[in-house]
């Protein structure tokens, strides 16, 4: 969705905080692979259940993969099969750290956390540089960017071509444990 924005992504990232507001999310959209594909890759078995799991949601142009214990985000051999072949861009977010990493075919595009764009890093940083300053997510010194979760999903969605929505998210998603990639990390 070439055109999303901040708005268009609030939803989700307030459906992703831990109950007082602050952010726990781990989200991937993945372009033109379906849920089952997407899981086959990183090696997760729908219907599995575990302590962490990851549920892959059909969306316009691929999937989405919402993850509760990380693994897709800290297990380098999860993130590169992903991107194998296609573009994967993560949105990493908690009380610590937030991150936003773009891949296209196992390549290291670009990397950033949210409030520091300026330390960005990868083989082509500035790809996305229209779309981070449209978003507001461009660090220029002036202060921290406004709603930087949901614009970095926003981005997300610029930069794969995939879009999820809120009925696209009320559709049963495919679950499965992550628990056999936790110690992978």
């Amino acid at each position: 969705m070439a055109g999303a924005t901040a708005t268009d992504y609030a939803w989700l990232s307030e459906k992703w905080t831990d109950g007082v507001g602050a952010p726990y999310l781990c989200i991937n959209f993945v372009r033109d692979l379906s849920p089952v594909d997407a899981l086959r890759r990183i090696k997760v078995t729908p219907g599995t259940v575990g302590q962490f799991s990851v549920a892959a949601y059909a969306a316009q142009g691929g999937t989405v993969l919402a993850d509760t214990g990380w693994a897709t985000k800290y297990v380098s051999n999860v993130a590169e099969p992903l991107s194998l072949g296609t573009a994967v861009a993560t949105v990493f977010a908690n009380v610590e750290d937030s991150d936003f990493t773009f891949k296209v075919n196992e390549r290291l595009i670009t990397t950033f956390g949210l409030y520091s764009y300026r330390y960005r890093e990868g083989d082509d940083p500035d790809r996305l540089l229209a779309d981070v300053r449209d978003l507001g997510l461009y660090d220029d010194g002036d202060g921290y960017p406004n709603a930087p979760i949901a614009s970095a999903l926003a981005l997300a969605s610029r930069a794969t071509g995939v879009h999820l929505s809120r009925a696209h998210y009320a559709r049963p998603a495919l679950t499965g444990s992550t628990d056999h990639l936790q110690g992978a990390w």
